[in-house]
């Protein structure tokens, strides 16, 4: 099994070297990582400036962009070969509820599976690295798990996962999550620069607001490894059908005013 290494905190951050040392036991492991802290870059691709790669002291590949610009970078050019599995993190904190729409871990992931290769994010709940090896472990354990399922070399699929920062002995087992949801975030942070101008500073997320069981937030807030499967297709099937009605074809009975009306009238 070949596994490609990413993630959004950079090529020297603690995450990345624990879950690459946990996974060489089990898989051949390359890492194309982004040079520098990249958090909430999500998806983001560097299309208007050249991007270089170059080989750290501990031989990690960097490159000077985000966390997708380094798994397309990877899939497209830089490897000669297509890996089995595309692994991204691990977070220093959480990506539960609405981060994932902003997550760079997240986003490193998910070009991989938009290539068409099983992928996971994985996140410490909690900040500053604590039980960063028993996080590391589990990640391994998860990865072998599919393995032996035959799940890695099928039909790509995309996992978030969230492991709490405890003891590996302490982490209760995985549970298969729906997404939460949090508050809006909080205000925005203004202060004056040494030139008596103003700026801001984007305030913290929110607090959780769905938090219910079967949440990813409750499964975390109990101990318990939280793994939810992603999708990448965000049509509001449930509500498609309702815009069709309200904007019918022209010529239908009782259609609404549209846009060529608005331009026709004097």
């Amino acid at each position: 099994m070949k596994i490609l290494i990413s993630n959004d905190d950079g090529y020297l951050a603690p995450g990345i070297v624990a879950l690459h040392e946990a996974l060489r036991e089990i898989a051949e492991v390359e890492v194309v990582a982004p040079e520098h802290n990249n958090s909430a870059k999500s998806n983001a691709l560097t299309l208007h400036s050249p991007l270089y790669v170059r080989e750290g002291y501990n031989g990690f590949r960097y490159v000077d962009g985000t966390p997708a610009d380094c798994v397309h970078i990877a899939l497209t050019g830089l490897l000669d070969y297509r890996p089995d599995l595309v692994v991204s993190g691990i977070n220093n904190g959480a990506n539960m509820g609405d981060d994932t729409l902003y997550s760079g871990t997240v986003g490193a992931a998910m070009e991989g599976y938009l290539f068409g290769i099983p992928s996971i994010a994985f996140s410490l709940v909690e900040k500053d690295w604590a039980h960063l090896e028993s996080a590391a472990r589990a990640a391994a354990v998860l990865v072998y798990q599919l393995a032996e399922q035959d799940m890695i070399g099928q039909r790509p699929w995309l996992l978030n996962v969230n492991i709490p920062n405890r003891p590996f002995a302490q982490l209760k087992p995985l549970q298969w999550c729906r997404l939460g949801r949090r508050h809006a975030a909080e205000r925005v942070i203004s202060q004056q620069n040494p030139r008596g101008e103003t700026m801001y500073w984007i305030g913290a997320s929110g607090a959780a607001e769905d938090a219910a069981d079967g949440t990813d937030f409750h499964a975390t807030e109990a101990g318990h490894i939280a793994v939810t499967p992603l999708q990448v297709d965000m049509t509001d099937f449930g509500r498609l059908d309702e815009w069709r009605k309200r904007f019918r074809p022209a010529g239908s009975p009782g259609r609404p005013v549209g846009l060529h009306d608005a331009q026709e009238r004097p």
